[in-house]
């Protein structure tokens, strides 16, 4: 009788726990895959503005200028531990990386700001990188956005005012993206993109 009284236990227990396991599902630690369709948004403070969103560009992990990254990938190059944060920022020419302990962002028009650099305020600053909130340790070019992610990139303090995007300053000729904070879900792709928008997908930095 104890016996059976046991193995009841254990099945009503393990059977809780299946159910349980499939409600709440361990977080997704691999970046997207091909076939997958995601979406994060972001936003870059510097000394306290806020820089303007990247504006529609072709790409495998891109942006529709509306503070979303579109992660999509249709082949390896850009799938898993490459559907990262640092392959999403080369289509715009950018960089964020961490070099020596210290972080540091460097941009198409050739300006970088690294940890310790001070803003008009004569203060000096370091990067703060964070997703939902919480901060985001080691090197943020490895960083692999999940769906409903919402990232945000500081240095100095925040601010509404607009900073031109340097990507946009760089290249006149592609419209440039909204000044609108991204909301809590992507709007819709535009599909197909308007060719004038189009511009070449660089290739992929592979993961180290």
């Amino acid at each position: 009788m104890v016996l059976l009284i046991v193995m009841a236990v254990l099945l009503i227990g393990g059977g809780a726990f299946a159910v349980f396991s499939l409600a709440h599902p361990p977080p997704l630690t691999r970046g997207a895959i091909v076939g997958e369709h995601w979406h994060a948004s972001y936003k870059i403070y510097i000394c306290g503005k806020r820089m303007q969103n990247y504006p529609t560009v072709e790409g495998e992990i891109h942006s529709h200028g509306d503070g979303f990254i579109h992660i999509h990938p249709s082949d390896a190059s850009f799938a898993g531990d490459n559907a990262n944060l640092g392959n999403f920022l080369q289509l715009y020419e950018t960089t964020f990386t961490e070099q020596n302990g210290k972080r540091i962002m460097v941009f198409p028009t050739g300006t970088a700001i690294k940890d310790g650099d001070v803003c008009s305020n004569k203060k000096h600053y370091k990067w703060i990188f964070t997703n939902r909130g919480k901060t985001v340790k080691g090197d943020p070019a490895k960083f692999l956005p999940h769906n409903g992610d919402v990232l945000v990139m500081q240095f100095g303090p925040k601010g509404d005012t607009i900073l031109p995007n340097p990507y946009s300053i760089k290249h006149p000729d592609v419209a440039p993206g909204s000044t609108e904070v991204p909301g809590a879900t992507a709007p819709p792709d535009t599909n197909p993109i308007p060719s004038q928008l189009l511009v070449p997908t660089p290739t992929p930095t592979p993961t180290p």
